[in-house]
Protein backbone atom coordinates (compact mmCIF):
# COMPACT_ATOMS: atom_id res chain seq x y z
CA UNK A 1 0.00 0.00 0.00
CA UNK A 2 0.93 3.39 -0.58
CA UNK A 3 0.05 6.81 0.79
CA UNK A 4 2.73 9.22 -0.67
CA UNK A 5 5.09 8.34 2.32
CA UNK A 6 8.32 7.00 -0.01
CA UNK A 7 7.10 3.40 0.13
CA UNK A 8 7.44 1.31 -2.83
CA UNK A 9 3.78 -0.11 -2.39
CA UNK A 10 4.20 -3.33 -1.27
CA UNK A 11 2.42 -5.55 1.47
CA UNK A 12 4.61 -7.42 3.93
CA UNK A 13 3.82 -10.00 6.32
CA UNK A 14 5.74 -8.25 9.00
CA UNK A 15 7.15 -4.74 9.96
CA UNK A 16 9.81 -4.25 12.56
CA UNK A 17 9.01 -3.02 15.90
CA UNK A 18 7.85 0.55 16.61
CA UNK A 19 7.83 1.13 13.08
CA UNK A 20 5.58 3.95 11.71
CA UNK A 21 4.06 3.46 8.16
CA UNK A 22 1.84 6.17 6.40
CA UNK A 23 1.28 7.53 10.15
CA UNK A 24 0.49 4.31 11.65
CA UNK A 25 2.27 2.53 14.80
CA UNK A 26 3.08 -0.48 14.60
CA UNK A 27 1.68 -2.84 17.72
CA UNK A 28 3.28 -6.07 18.05
CA UNK A 29 1.42 -6.64 21.55
CA UNK A 30 -1.66 -8.10 19.59
CA UNK A 31 -1.30 -12.04 18.95
CA UNK A 32 -4.09 -12.82 17.81
CA UNK A 33 -7.10 -11.93 15.92
CA UNK A 34 -10.53 -13.22 16.99
CA UNK A 35 -13.93 -13.15 14.61
CA UNK A 36 -17.17 -14.45 15.36
CA UNK A 37 -19.69 -14.23 12.43
CA UNK A 38 -23.37 -15.05 13.05
CA UNK A 39 -26.57 -14.56 11.04
CA UNK A 40 -29.32 -12.75 13.22
CA UNK A 41 -33.23 -13.57 13.25
CA UNK A 42 -33.76 -9.75 11.29
CA UNK A 43 -31.66 -6.99 10.21
CA UNK A 44 -30.85 -4.75 12.96
CA UNK A 45 -32.31 -1.79 11.69
CA UNK A 46 -32.92 -0.64 15.35
CA UNK A 47 -29.37 -1.07 16.56
CA UNK A 48 -30.35 -3.35 19.39
CA UNK A 49 -27.31 -5.68 18.68
CA UNK A 50 -25.04 -3.21 17.64
CA UNK A 51 -25.30 -1.50 20.79
CA UNK A 52 -25.14 -4.52 22.86
CA UNK A 53 -21.58 -5.39 21.40
CA UNK A 54 -20.60 -1.54 21.88
CA UNK A 55 -21.69 -1.63 25.72
CA UNK A 56 -19.83 -5.24 26.06
CA UNK A 57 -16.50 -5.33 27.93
CA UNK A 58 -13.62 -4.98 26.11
CA UNK A 59 -9.96 -6.09 26.49
CA UNK A 60 -6.94 -3.73 26.18
CA UNK A 61 -7.80 -2.89 22.54
CA UNK A 62 -10.42 -0.44 21.34
CA UNK A 63 -13.10 -2.64 20.59
CA UNK A 64 -14.47 -2.60 16.75
CA UNK A 65 -18.24 -2.16 16.26
CA UNK A 66 -20.89 -4.37 14.93
CA UNK A 67 -19.73 -5.07 11.64
CA UNK A 68 -22.14 -5.97 9.14
CA UNK A 69 -22.85 -7.82 5.72
CA UNK A 70 -23.14 -5.48 2.54
CA UNK A 71 -24.57 -8.04 0.89
CA UNK A 72 -27.11 -9.40 3.73
CA UNK A 73 -27.85 -6.94 6.69
CA UNK A 74 -28.70 -9.94 8.91
CA UNK A 75 -25.16 -11.57 8.38
CA UNK A 76 -22.76 -9.60 10.79
CA UNK A 77 -19.43 -9.74 12.82
CA UNK A 78 -17.57 -9.12 15.55
CA UNK A 79 -13.39 -8.93 15.85
CA UNK A 80 -11.69 -8.23 18.32
CA UNK A 81 -7.53 -8.62 18.62
CA UNK A 82 -6.12 -10.16 21.49
CA UNK A 83 -2.90 -9.39 23.64
CA UNK A 84 -0.52 -12.38 24.73
CA UNK A 85 -2.36 -12.70 28.73
CA UNK A 86 -5.79 -12.20 27.18
CA UNK A 87 -8.77 -15.04 26.50
CA UNK A 88 -9.47 -16.49 23.03
CA UNK A 89 -12.79 -18.15 23.11
CA UNK A 90 -15.75 -17.42 23.23
CA UNK A 91 -16.95 -14.03 24.97
CA UNK A 92 -19.59 -16.07 26.83
CA UNK A 93 -21.75 -12.99 28.11
CA UNK A 94 -21.59 -11.39 24.75
CA UNK A 95 -22.66 -14.48 23.30
CA UNK A 96 -25.78 -14.90 26.09
CA UNK A 97 -26.74 -11.16 25.19
CA UNK A 98 -26.73 -11.33 21.61
CA UNK A 99 -28.74 -14.99 21.50
CA UNK A 100 -32.07 -13.53 21.76
CA UNK A 101 -31.41 -11.67 18.31
CA UNK A 102 -29.31 -14.78 16.72
CA UNK A 103 -30.67 -17.11 14.07
CA UNK A 104 -27.17 -19.19 13.48
CA UNK A 105 -23.64 -19.14 14.88
CA UNK A 106 -20.13 -19.84 12.87
CA UNK A 107 -17.35 -21.31 14.27
CA UNK A 108 -15.01 -19.31 16.29
CA UNK A 109 -12.21 -18.57 13.81
CA UNK A 110 -8.71 -17.07 14.76
CA UNK A 111 -5.63 -15.35 12.76
CA UNK A 112 -2.22 -14.97 13.59
CA UNK A 113 -1.41 -11.50 13.15
CA UNK A 114 0.28 -10.14 9.96
CA UNK A 115 0.08 -6.80 10.24
CA UNK A 116 -1.18 -4.52 13.05
CA UNK A 117 -0.85 -0.60 12.63
CA UNK A 118 -3.12 2.11 14.20
CA UNK A 119 -2.96 5.81 14.50
CA UNK A 120 -3.24 7.08 17.58
CA UNK A 121 -6.60 9.04 16.80
CA UNK A 122 -9.29 6.19 16.77
CA UNK A 123 -11.22 5.20 13.22
CA UNK A 124 -14.82 5.98 12.97
CA UNK A 125 -15.45 3.40 9.99
CA UNK A 126 -13.78 0.15 9.58
CA UNK A 127 -14.59 -2.49 6.56
CA UNK A 128 -13.91 -5.87 6.72
CA UNK A 129 -12.73 -7.69 4.05
CA UNK A 130 -12.84 -12.19 5.47
CA UNK A 131 -12.05 -14.95 2.64
CA UNK A 132 -10.80 -18.38 2.72
CA UNK A 133 -9.76 -18.80 -0.40
CA UNK A 134 -5.35 -18.30 -1.23
CA UNK A 135 -2.54 -20.36 0.16
CA UNK A 136 -0.24 -18.57 2.97
CA UNK A 137 2.70 -20.10 2.43
CA UNK A 138 6.56 -18.89 2.83
CA UNK A 139 8.57 -17.95 0.14
CA UNK A 140 4.94 -16.25 -1.60
CA UNK A 141 6.40 -12.72 -3.20
CA UNK A 142 4.78 -9.25 -1.12
CA UNK A 143 1.46 -8.41 -2.91
CA UNK A 144 2.13 -5.06 -4.48
CA UNK A 145 -0.62 -2.69 -4.70
CA UNK A 146 -0.15 0.41 -7.50
CA UNK A 147 -0.78 4.00 -6.02
CA UNK A 148 -4.12 5.40 -6.99
CA UNK A 149 -3.78 8.27 -9.75
CA UNK A 150 -6.72 10.74 -10.18
CA UNK A 151 -8.17 9.24 -13.30
CA UNK A 152 -9.01 5.88 -10.95
CA UNK A 153 -12.00 8.23 -9.66
CA UNK A 154 -11.23 7.61 -6.29
CA UNK A 155 -10.38 10.29 -3.74
CA UNK A 156 -7.52 9.96 -1.16
CA UNK A 157 -9.12 8.75 2.47
CA UNK A 158 -6.34 8.65 5.58
CA UNK A 159 -6.02 5.14 6.81
CA UNK A 160 -6.63 4.72 10.56
CA UNK A 161 -5.70 0.88 11.35
CA UNK A 162 -4.59 -1.60 9.35
CA UNK A 163 -5.12 -5.64 10.33
CA UNK A 164 -3.96 -8.57 8.48
CA UNK A 165 -4.28 -11.52 10.06
CA UNK A 166 -4.02 -16.00 8.64
CA UNK A 167 -5.53 -18.57 9.82
CA UNK A 168 -3.90 -20.71 12.82
CA UNK A 169 -5.84 -23.57 11.98
CA UNK A 170 -4.97 -23.72 8.35
CA UNK A 171 -2.70 -22.56 5.19
CA UNK A 172 -6.17 -20.92 3.11
CA UNK A 173 -7.10 -17.63 3.90
CA UNK A 174 -6.88 -14.10 5.12
CA UNK A 175 -8.76 -11.28 6.87
CA UNK A 176 -8.46 -7.56 6.05
CA UNK A 177 -9.92 -5.02 8.46
CA UNK A 178 -9.15 -1.10 7.44
CA UNK A 179 -10.05 1.73 9.77
CA UNK A 180 -10.69 5.33 8.34
CA UNK A 181 -12.11 8.43 9.76
CA UNK A 182 -15.18 8.36 7.01
CA UNK A 183 -18.51 9.23 8.49
CA UNK A 184 -20.44 5.55 8.57
CA UNK A 185 -23.51 7.23 7.40
CA UNK A 186 -21.84 8.83 4.06
CA UNK A 187 -19.98 6.20 3.71
CA UNK A 188 -21.96 3.20 3.29
CA UNK A 189 -22.97 2.26 0.09
CA UNK A 190 -19.84 4.37 -1.35
CA UNK A 191 -18.91 2.65 -4.04
CA UNK A 192 -15.04 3.73 -3.83
CA UNK A 193 -14.97 2.84 0.00
CA UNK A 194 -12.96 -0.23 -1.05
CA UNK A 195 -9.93 -0.46 -2.59
CA UNK A 196 -10.17 -3.59 -4.15
CA UNK A 197 -13.15 -4.87 -6.21
CA UNK A 198 -13.88 -7.66 -3.78
CA UNK A 199 -17.17 -9.67 -3.79
CA UNK A 200 -18.81 -12.96 -2.87
CA UNK A 201 -18.27 -14.15 -6.53
CA UNK A 202 -14.76 -14.05 -5.26
CA UNK A 203 -15.58 -16.50 -2.20
CA UNK A 204 -14.67 -12.84 0.16
CA UNK A 205 -17.15 -11.51 2.61
CA UNK A 206 -17.04 -7.53 2.99
CA UNK A 207 -18.54 -6.26 6.34
CA UNK A 208 -18.88 -2.69 7.61
CA UNK A 209 -20.05 -0.38 10.59
CA UNK A 210 -23.47 0.58 9.48
CA UNK A 211 -25.50 2.91 11.26
CA UNK A 212 -28.40 2.11 13.72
Amino acid sequence: MTGGDGHDGKVMTGTPKNASVGGLSTDERIQTLVLQEFRLLAADADGTAARIVAASPNGIEPPIPLLTSIDDRRDVATLRAVHAQEPTDTDEALHAELDPLVLSWEPLKHYGVRIAERSQTRSSYFRLAVTESGINSPGVPPVTLREASAGDGMSSRPVGLIWIGAPVDTYAGILVLLGSYADPRTAVGDPVGWPLPLSRDLGVRIYENRPA
